[in-house]
């Protein structure tokens, strides 16, 4: 763990591929927030504490707050407290390593994406359907947080990368500086540049669908979140039978 509170994976991590799934839930993370941001008049998704910034901006400058904006953190709050009191007291979540969480984050996105064909959220992004999608994309995120968290050993940061950013930043400078040399600062630099690389692309991929199909692009980070439940259950089934075996 960092002193800014970003947490450094082990060996074992890499080994599990913990961080592996991380990376792909910062690829998630990035296209859902950078998506929200544009078709939703600023709103951020993943990075939920940011909306704290734009209604500080609106009250000093007198203008109405948006909806979601308002309603986003108490939102987050509310999903990571239920997912936290389902996860801690369910041991069939437990067995399978939280993995049907990552379901959940699907379906609240797919609804997202849903909802953004039954109306023109970009017009009017304080419109009850437009504040709907924002929030079960924040619910999403919420619960992709709340997963990391839960899963032993995989508290990773996907959707702020300041932290990330700092790790990788000092983790190069002392890699230079030991020329490579040092094992805990390789692993250091290995724990930071997945998670960075997978946000970064999720903003290419989101950014890319948002201007390309408008106000449906929520479908795109509905379709990532899909695939990786599918790898991370195929996956799991996997394990499963080897084990059996």
């Amino acid at each position: 763990m960092t002193a800014s509170g970003t947490r450094v994976a082990s060996r074992d991590d890499l080994g599990s591929g913990a961080l592996w799934t991380a990376a792909a839930l910062s690829l998630i993370a990035g296209a859902t927030d950078v998506t929200s941001w544009l078709l939703l008049g600023g709103f951020f998704s993943a990075h939920v504490t940011g909306n704290l910034v734009v209604l500080a901006a609106d009250a000093v400058t007198g203008h109405r707050p948006a909806p979601a904006s308002l309603l986003a953190i108490p939102v987050f709050v509310v999903v990571v407290a239920a997912v936290t009191v389902t996860g801690r007291s369910s041991a069939w979540l437990r067995r399978r390593r939280f993995a049907p969480l990552l379901a959940v984050q699907t379906v609240l996105l797919a609804v997202a994406a849903v909802l953004s064909f039954t109306t023109t959220a970009s017009a009017d992004p304080a419109a009850p359907l437009a504040v709907v999608i924002g929030l079960c994309a924040v619910a999403a995120m919420a619960t992709q947080n709340a997963y990391l968290h839960l899963l032993p050993g995989a508290a990773f940061s996907t959707a702020v990368m300041t932290g990330n950013l700092v790790v990788a930043t000092m983790a190069a400078v002392d890699l230079v500086r030991t020329r490579g040399r040092d094992r805990a600062v390789r692993e250091r630099w290995a724990a930071a540049w997945p998670l960075l690389t997978g946000f970064i692309v999720g903003c290419l991929v989101g950014a890319t669908g948002a201007s390309m199909i408008g106000d449906h692009a929520a479908i795109t980070p509905a379709a990532l979140s899909l695939i990786l439940a599918g790898v991370t259950a195929a996956v799991g089934r996997q394990r499963g039978g080897s084990a059996g075996g």
